[in-house]
């Protein structure tokens, strides 16, 4: 049985590490941090949970990864599967950090530049979920003409919750 994929939008925490191992072969590990929040009635947020997902990006993945040049603050959304959960003594006691194999990036532009930005994915995920890889850009954007979904008239990539 095929290991689940998992999609995790967050914001890269730390500055991504590129590395080649004593072997040879390539990594990228990046620290995303994910959380649910909610509308504080102030005009803020508060934040309910966070959860801190250390992904690998392995060998061609390493390349892509490093070509879309992550920097720490970046919005994201890695795909993967998870490869374990280690315990760490975190800033408010005992934390979970999540060990994801990634297989897909998507670096998501700064609201004050206009162009940027970018993704990669391998394998099927691309063609069952329609939003990543760069020859699925033409049949995403087909596909959220007349569908509903993703569109975004007022340029806002904010969710409206």
């Amino acid at each position: 049985m095929a290991d689940a994929t998992v999609n995790i939008p967050g914001v890269i925490a730390s500055d991504p590490r590129f590395n080649t191992t004593n072997s040879g072969k390539r990594v990228a590990n990046i620290r995303v941090l994910a959380g649910r929040s909610k509308p504080d009635g102030n005009g803020g947020w508060e934040q309910l949970s966070t959860t801190a997902y250390d992904v690998s990006f392995w060998a061609e993945h390493a390349d892509l990864a490093s070509a879309l040049n992550p920097e720490r603050g970046s919005k994201v959304t890695v795909t993967g599967t998870i490869t374990g959960v280690e315990k760490y003594d975190g800033q408010n006691g005992e934390s979970l950090s999540v060990k994801v194999n990634g297989d897909g990036l998507r670096v998501y532009p700064k609201r004050d530049q206009q162009q940027g930005g970018g993704n990669f994915n391998s394998g099927q995920q691309s063609q069952r979920a329609g939003t990543w890889g760069n020859q699925q850009q033409s049949q995403q954007t087909q596909g959220q003409q007349s569908s509903g979904w993703g569109q975004n008239p007022g340029g806002n990539d904010e969710p409206p919750f």
